[in-house]
């Protein structure tokens, strides 16, 4: 009986990805950069959303997406610190930028974020010439315009995510209400045997 819970217990739990999944996760994930505002609840929304839009949802948990791409963000942190190594091995045998298959696209998603090690800038014109072309540039829209439109996109997804985590616990109460009707209709059935 316990292995019979383990093996459903591993089956629900673990997900082999397919390199077409990978790639179109590091996609949607850079895509979706601006849903990870650190705010609470924010990451689960945007995960959500991206396991939806790569079908998964269900079968991947809102906490194996995070795991994912904390894997490949640790893998792409040592890869680049080892890419010097031409050989295609780095220490211990651990892939480099030559040799891990998603380097270059994680590249090109966190190689563009700012870093802590900033370089200093030297204006290279005169500030004449600058405020010239301050007057030439657009003013951007209000601020506060922005952060309404903002505001209601998050709120909306907050509410479906609510709408949906609602739902996924009824289904769950459901199917367990199901699984303890059967398990006691076998335990009628042993019993009336005996």
């Amino acid at each position: 009986m316990a292995d019979v819970v383990s093996s459903v217990v591993d089956k629900e739990f673990t997900y082999k990805w397919t390199k077409e999944q990978t790639a179109q996760f590091i996609k949607l994930r850079a895509e979706n950069d601006h849903l990870f505002t650190g705010a609470k609840n924010s990451a689960a929304v945007a995960w959500r959303r991206i396991l939806e839009k790569m079908d998964l949802l269900g079968k991947i948990s809102l906490f194996q997406a995070k795991k994912k791409w904390d894997n490949l963000q640790r893998k792409y942190k040592v890869s680049k610190d080892c890419k010097c190594h031409r050989t295609g091995e780095g220490v211990s045998r651990k892939s480099t930028a030559a040799t891990w298959p998603w380097f270059v696209q994680m590249d090109e998603v966190l190689g563009q974020r700012p870093s802590n090690n900033t370089p200093v800038l030297i204006a290279s014109i005169s500030e004449d010439s600058a405020a010239v072309a301050d007057q030439h540039e657009k003013p951007a829209p209000p601020a506060a315009h922005r952060k309404r439109v903002y505001d209601h996109e998050l709120l909306q997804l907050m509410k479906e995510d609510m709408q949906f985590q609602r739902e996924s616990e009824e289904r769950r109460a459901q199917e367990s209400r199901e699984r303890m009707d059967r398990v006691f209709s076998l335990l009628e059935r042993m019993v009336d045997k005996q």
